[in-house]
């Protein structure tokens, strides 16, 4: 509504202002309204802001009110706001939870609220208890409104009473030449029980399970009601119809099992002839994949009104493999090309490549074929159809594939027509087209759609194309076309948000691609969408453009959320068993925590969770992330944590914190920042003189670590999961520096890269990495702590392992080396036996009880054997792996791995094997692709084994205090490293 309206339309708006009954967005408001001060009012722009104010779904008016003002017109805007629902409450509820009855309901926390909706529920309400066996159940509703807030709260008071019990059930329908006594019989829902509907749902299956296993496959079963009897009991009413009895006659295939499988193939369908002649197209090909390639078989679906016969005759006949395979007519391309794209094989290892041949795959093979010559240029191909004869000696086939290659056609020219607005640069790269290059009609289409794409994400969205090639007399050459009709460009108009109640218009528009005016795009669309899904901080989005305005050819976008529960609770408790721990080897404990996903309504979310154990263990971690980092679009992440941690006798107390920032800087490239604070000390170091600490995982070795830290990663990838050709290439760095109790100084960086070649079927991936570490400072440092305390362990290079180098144990590969032998200052793995005369406890163990040896002094001792990490401060890895598939999901794997850790970044070396050369290791695996990735089992031999001597060193004496630098030697022995290693791990090693 405009008041005055015929008399001040065209005069020039002087201000604009608005008022409202309840809270609003101010910019919210102010960006929705078109009419602009400087500018004639008109009724485009007083309709435009009327729709856009309703459009958001807060208010219940919306008037315009225009008076004479300075010779122009001053405009106020009149606001009403809806109410909406601010909470959901139910009380008196039994046997559902609050998230069951929610789900009932017509409406949600954040939709408008209407009352008929509400008593709609009500009703909602009482047919689900009816469902769940509450018959008698009442539901009232109230409402309490929030005048302040424009919010009503909607509590539902539910009187369920009793649950009744089940009564006798009712077939509708035929069912002779059953009783209902004998279905029912079959039913786990007996007289007198509880009613509940899921449970009468369960026995409808089940008894139509037992009438198809009855030769009833056309049988139906299905719950109708729930009837409430005048005793109070539910009656279960069943729609029932049993059907003909289906009889199977078959030849070269058990009945019984015809039945089975044929039963197996009614999910969401109907017994019929199709179906029948389904199953046996179905059972011919198994046939085939068994061997029997000559196989037949026939069926007859004979049907009367109380009897279906089916008759299958299934002929095996003979078994088959395939000798060779024979092309006839390829000139220009060879055989081994053509081989290598086809699923057909000669027959070869019995359990990779047993030859088998069928139809399918045949006719497969042949149209591969054929795409392959059109997509070279040869257009006017022809291939097939496969001829299949006897062998060389019985059970054995040839195939012979004819081709008929005719004249290569290549591109001549290729020509964009009424392309007045697109760059032309651009277009040349999405189009598969290319001048010089052998002519296929198949990409044609594939321009067309690439050409139209191009136009529909710049706003040209009623673009057309179409195209056109003309082919040379003697079929050598060919002139492309594209035909593009522009049409009118459309733009972005306003963002209507709506369905918030919580979070902040102006959060949710920080996550929108486009700005007002910017040229429309369905891709940006699909992106806004992706965004506010993955905040975590709503149930539903749905991301709608409105129909182009034709006047100023824009498309309001609507966005409708339905936020998500702003709390999440964690509890619970356990039970854990120490067998190592000095004390306390009993320790059950409590774990809590909480979560919200949208902290005052900016998407940001935060949690605290925290276990306590009796024995007073404890960890507690807090964690918060921003999707706009200081107003930025950069993600934000921050944890805090604390605890104690017991490791065989060691109690750990961790403190820290980490904060990243990431980013995506280009569609393939993402970066993240770091900043992070580590300290993990014993808080018990007396028990360190009974263990040995570097038998701990990198993840549990005493650290103490300030750093800052950045990461790139470039991927163009096909597949992050399964690639088959692309590449990528990551970098990391870090810099430590003193910060409280840290006193580690060193710069740190590894780079990989890797590289994915398609080789036919089979993939060849290539990796390499190279990293070093660069301590600095430190001369005040007593030179026994100044490696540690520069470089922890746990930053340390380390390889060896299933992503590395297969052939040896994770994190063990290295330059070996021994307390008293010469390269102990160069070792990066230690082989040293630690022999002591006290046992966990501290006390002396009896002469003569030791394991280190049955002859003094070793018998004295209870011995460590080696090896044990150290690490280094320089690695390169190479490795090389080759993919084949084997037989659908299942492939195999060749490799090659090439690794090294170097006690220092200037030592690597690329010489192979030696005293300090890169360690080599060859392999063969398996593997089989699930939906999260490929598990593999790969076993891989060192291609050199080494005899490593090592020294027996009494540590008996060694304390946390004074370390263990130079104890006694009791002598020295040696060992032979493992021919290799077996992993079973999921996912590529790279």
């Amino acid at each position: 509504m405009l008041a005055q309206a015929d008399s001040l339309y065209g005069r020039t708006v002087v201000s604009v202002a608005y008022s409202s009954n309840g809270p609003v967005e101010k910019s919210d408001v102010e960006r929705l309204v078109t009419i602009r001060v400087g500018l004639p009012l008109t009724d485009t722009e007083t309709g435009q802001t009327i729709r856009n104010l309703f459009a958001t779904r807060q208010f219940a008016d919306v008037q315009l009110e225009a008076t004479p003002a300075d010779g122009g017109v001053a405009v106020r805007i009149l606001l009403f706001r809806l109410f909406r629902v601010g909470a959901l409450r139910f009380s008196g509820h039994r046997g559902l939870s609050r998230d069951e009855l929610g789900r009932v309901l017509p409406f949600f926390v954040g939709s408008v609220y209407s009352a008929a909706e509400v008593e709609d529920g009500a009703g909602a309400i009482e047919r689900r208890l009816l469902a769940e066996g509450f018959p008698h159940a009442a539901v009232r509703p109230q409402t309490v409104f929030d005048t302040l807030r424009f919010e009503v709260r909607v509590t539902y008071r539910i009187e369920s009473g009793a649950r009744a019990r089940v009564g006798p059930a009712i077939f509708l329908g035929p069912i002779e030449p059953f009783t209902a006594a004998e279905l029912l019989s079959h039913a786990r829902l007996k007289p007198g029980d509880r009613y509940r509907e899921a449970k009468a749902v369960a026995d409808a299956t089940r008894i139509r399970e037992f009438l198809h296993r009855e030769g009833r496959l056309k049988a139906s079963v299905e719950l109708i009601a729930a009837q409430p009897a005048e005793d109070g009991r539910i009656l279960p009413v069943y729609r029932a119809s049993v059907g003909p009895q289906v009889v199977f006659e078959t030849v070269g295939v058990k009945a019984s099992k015809v039945q089975r499988q044929i039963h197996g193939m009614l999910e969401g369908q109907v017994l019929d002839e199709d179906l029948i002649l389904q199953y046996s197209e179905q059972k011919q090909q198994e046939l085939q994949q068994d061997g029997y390639f000559r196989a037949k078989v026939s069926y007859s679906f004979e049907q009367q009104p109380d009897r279906i016969t089916v008759k299958i005759d299934a002929v095996g006949g003979p078994k088959y493999s395939v000798e060779r395979i024979v092309f006839q007519g390829n000139k220009s391309v060879s055989d081994k090309t053509l081989r290598g794209l086809l699923l057909t094989a000669p027959r070869g290892l019995p359990l990779i490549a047993p030859g088998r041949l069928t139809d399918k795959d045949l006719k497969g093979d042949v149209d591969a074929v054929l795409g392959y010559y059109q997509s070279g240029g040869w257009i006017d191909a022809k291939v097939g159809p496969a001829e299949v004869a006897d062998g060389s000696k019985p059970g054995r086939l040839i195939v012979r594939i004819p081709i008929v290659e005719g004249p290569k056609t290549v591109v001549a020219s290729r020509t964009v027509e009424g392309a007045d607005h697109a760059d032309a640069e651009q277009l040349d790269k999405i189009l598969a087209v290319k001048v010089g290059r052998p002519f296929n009609p198949n990409l044609l289409r594939q321009d067309v759609f690439a050409i139209q794409g191009y136009y529909q994400n710049r706003g040209w969205l009623e673009a057309s194309v179409r195209e056109e090639y003309q082919v040379s007399f003697d079929r050598a050459s060919a002139e492309v076309t594209y035909h593009v009709e522009e049409g009118v460009r459309s733009f972005f108009g306003k963002t209507i948000v709506r369905g918030n109640t919580t979070t902040k218009t102006d959060r949710i528009r920080r996550l929108i691609p486009w700005s007002e005016g910017a040229p429309f795009s369905e891709d940006k669309i699909l992106e806004a969408q992706r965004q506010l899904s993955r905040t975590g901080a709503f149930r539903r989005v749905d991301v709608r453009p409105e129909a182009t305005d034709p006047s100023l050819r824009e498309r309001n976008v609507q966005i409708d959320v339905q936020e998500a529960k702003p709390l999440s609770l964690l509890y619970g408790f356990g039970y854990q068993y120490l067998p190592e721990a000095a004390e306390n080897q009993n320790d059950p404990f409590v774990v809590g925590g909480v979560s919200t996903r949208n902290l005052f309504g900016g998407m940001r979310s935060a949690g605290l969770e925290a276990s306590v154990a009796l024995s007073g263990r404890y960890r507690v971690q807090a964690s918060y992330r921003d999707p706009f980092l200081l107003g930025f679009g950069w993600p934000f992440a921050s944890v805090l944590f604390a605890g104690i941690e017991t490791i065989q006798t060691v109690d750990l107390e961790r403190v820290g914190f980490v904060n990243e920032v990431w980013h995506e800087f280009a569609p393939h490239l993402r970066g993240s920042f770091r900043a992070e604070y580590q300290r993990s000390r014993p808080t018990n170091p007396e028990n360190l003189s009974f263990i040995d600490i570097s038998t701990f995982s990198r993840l549990d070795q005493p650290i103490e670590e300030a750093a800052l830290g950045t990461a790139f990663f470039y991927d163009r990838r096909d597949d992050p999961i399964d690639p088959h050709h692309g590449y990528y290439a990551s970098v990391a760095g870090k810099y430590a520096f003193p910060f409280l109790t840290a006193q580690a100084k060193f710069t740190k960086f590894a780079t990989q890269a890797v590289y994915f070649l398609p080789i036919g079927k089979a993939v060849l991936a290539v990796s390499g990495r190279v990293g070093g570490i660069f301590p600095y400072g430190g001369t005040s440092i007593p030179s026994s702590q100044l490696e540690e305390l520069l470089v922890p362990t746990a930053e340390r290079f380390f390889v060896g392992g299933r992503s590395t180098e297969r052939a040896f144990e994770a994190d063990l590969l290295g330059i070996p080396g021994s307390l008293g032998l010469p390269n102990v200052f160069n070792a990066t793995v230690d082989y040293t036996t630690l022999a002591t005369n006290k046992d966990q406890n501290g006390q002396t163990i009896p002469p003569g009880t030791g394991n280190c040896g049955t002859t003094k002094p070793l018998n004295d001792y209870n011995c460590t054997a080696g090896p044990r990490i150290i690490g280094g401060n320089g690695f390169i890895s190479i490795n090389a792996e080759l993919r084949v598939p084997i037989w659908g999901n299942l492939g195999g794997t060749v490799f090659y791995d090439a690794a090294q850790v170097w006690k220092d970044f200037s030592s690597i070396n690329l010489r192979m094997e030696g005293e300090d050369g890169l360690r080599q290791g060859v392999g063969v695996g398996l593997f089989y692709m699930l939906p999260i990735g490929p598990l593999r089992a790969e076993y891989a031999w060192k291609v050199t084994r080494r005899v490593i001597p090592f020294a027996i060193a009494d540590v008996s004496k060694c304390t946390a205090a004074s370390g263990c630098s130079n104890p006694p030697i009791l002598g020295y022995s040696s060992t032979r490293e493992s021919a290799g290693q077996f992993f079973v791990s999921i996912g590529f090693p790279f």
